[in-house]
């Protein structure tokens, strides 16, 4: 149990760290993640930008919050709220028939779609995982080759979700046909 926290804990620390950076990486990419919320008719345009200033900055709180064991559970709870939310965010755009690029990871011509609900709850299931194993008290000796592992599967799996609009893309052809 001790490497499924590792790996969750691992996974969610470099998707919301990735996630946060690219939406901060410059004042155009934050006012582009801002007009998202928007144009997918999620909020109005008066409360977009603290919308995503709370985002942003829970998304930025993950990571040291999941390095600390005082703070883990905080940090996997932190995690399940915000998959939670962007899976009800996504859900409501979708069904409204707003289409927006996915401002996910910064910049991405995909529309969020449904597919974007795969990918979150993957995330949510990862959130709850480790949260559980915390709550189990998982803890014991470790192995360094069984902490290689769960830190190598947490990267090549942080790899696929940042880059999960571009291999969708390499399955359809195109961006968004899916997403639909």
């Amino acid at each position: 149990m001790p490497y499924v926290l590792i790996a969750c804990g691992a996974l969610l620390a470099a998707v919301f760290g990735v996630s946060a950076v690219g939406k901060l990486r410059g004042g155009a990419a934050f006012a582009s993640f801002s007009g998202s919320l928007v144009r997918l008719r999620l909020l109005p345009r008066a409360w977009a930008g603290a919308a995503a200033a709370l985002v942003v900055t829970a998304e930025g709180l993950v990571p040291p919050l999941l390095a600390f064991p005082a703070t883990r559970m905080a940090g996997f709870c932190l995690a399940a709220g915000l998959m939670t939310a962007f899976c009800v965010g996504i859900e409501l755009s979708v069904r409204r028939g707003a289409s927006a690029p996915c401002r996910c990871f910064g910049v991405s011509s995909s529309p969020l779609g449904r597919r974007h609900l795969i990918r979150n709850s993957v995330l949510l299931a990862a959130s709850l995982s480790g949260g559980a194993a915390v709550a189990a008290g998982a803890s014991g000796p470790l192995h360094p080759a069984g902490v290689a592992v769960a830190l190598a599967s947490a990267g090549c799996a942080a790899v696929a979700v940042v880059r999960f609009d571009d291999i969708a893309e390499l399955f359809t052809g195109s961006p968004g046909v899916a997403a639909r």
